[in-house]
Parts: C-alpha cells; structure tokens; sequence
C-alpha cells in the first residue's frame, strides 16, 4: 500500500496507528481499523498483549457473495 507498516522495517521506539498505516485485508477509516492497529503496535513494540484479531474473510464466503449479487440484482 501507500502508508508505512505498523511498525516500519528498522523501527526500534515507534510505531504508526489508525490511518497512517497499512493493515493486510482491512479497510481504513473504521474505528475497528484504528483499534486493530493500536493492538497491533503495542503487540509488535512490547511483545505483550494479544494479537490483533484477524479480519474477517467475507470478500471470499460464497454465502456472502451470493446475497450480494441478489441485493445488485434486485435494484
């Protein structure tokens, strides 16, 4: 993407949050998007703390696919 990673390849004090950097899979501008970054930094920075959670792979769910083909249909 065009913004750094959570934690920028060679950073030893610092770490970038919510939308200044690039989270796989995700969409920015969600407070889900900023949350998960900030877990994200304090995980890789401290080694404490879970792991953000993954992202959920809906884009690839044929279910999900399916009701929104009908729901572009039906407009």
């Amino acid at each position: 993407g065009d913004r750094p990673d959570v934690r920028p390849q060679g950073a030893q004090n610092f770490a970038v949050m919510g939308q200044f950097c690039e989270l796989k899979r995700d969409v920015v501008f969600t407070v889900e998007y900023s949350v998960r970054s900030a877990m994200a930094a304090v995980h890789e920075m401290t080694g404490m703390g879970r792991p953000p959670p993954s992202v959920a792979a809906t884009d690839r769910n044929p279910i999900v696919l399916l009701r929104a083909a009908r729901k572009l249909l039906s407009v």
